[in-house]
């Protein structure tokens, strides 16, 4: 059914990269509440000392690999779960664009991993200029899938009669 839709364009691409930036802050933001929760528990129970540190927040940039770890595992965690549970991120369903395998059929987890991890941040849609005509994002060619436009009625059907996995 998706096999023969359109692929998206670099701009349309960017546009719902552009989105889920912002929601991706947010999370970002709970995320890191969620880190200093935890420093603030892990300090109460007596399993690290904060001795030397001002408050939390010093602890955590002393410690700043372990929290851009956590960081980028969010991010991560955020792109693997969308596009594996339903093909779209949040920005992908405002611009109306779905992620397939070429056949047109559902990504399998571990093209969602390799897809997450090739993507340099959004830097491999860059690779439609290069390519201008196929369509084809770098994530996507070392992937094996590919981002196609829906039409209204499509993305309504996907939307409200789509199954979870």
């Amino acid at each position: 059914m998706f096999a023969d839709a359109p692929r998206a364009g670099l701009v349309r691409r960017l546009a719902a990269l552009l989105y889920d930036w912002l929601i991706l802050a947010a999370l970002w933001m709970l995320a890191m509440g969620i880190a200093m929760a935890a420093v603030a528990l892990l300090n109460q129970l007596g399993l690290i000392s904060l001795a030397g540190y001002t408050d939390y927040a010093d602890f955590t940039t002393q410690h700043k690999i372990w929290f851009q770890l956590y960081s980028v595992g969010c991010f991560f965690w955020f792109y693997l779960y969308f596009w594996y549970k339903g093909g779209q991120t949040l920005g992908m369903r405002a611009w109306r664009m779905l992620l397939v395998q070429q056949d047109g059929s559902a990504i399998s987890l571990k093209q969602a991993a390799l897809r997450a991890v090739t993507a340099l941040l959004g830097l491999g849609n860059l690779w439609l200029w290069l390519r201008w005509g196929k369509g084809l994002a770098l994530q996507d060619q070392l992937s094996g899938t590919q981002v196609v436009v829906l039409t209204k009625e499509q993305s309504k059907q996907l939307n409200l009669h789509r199954a979870a996995r």
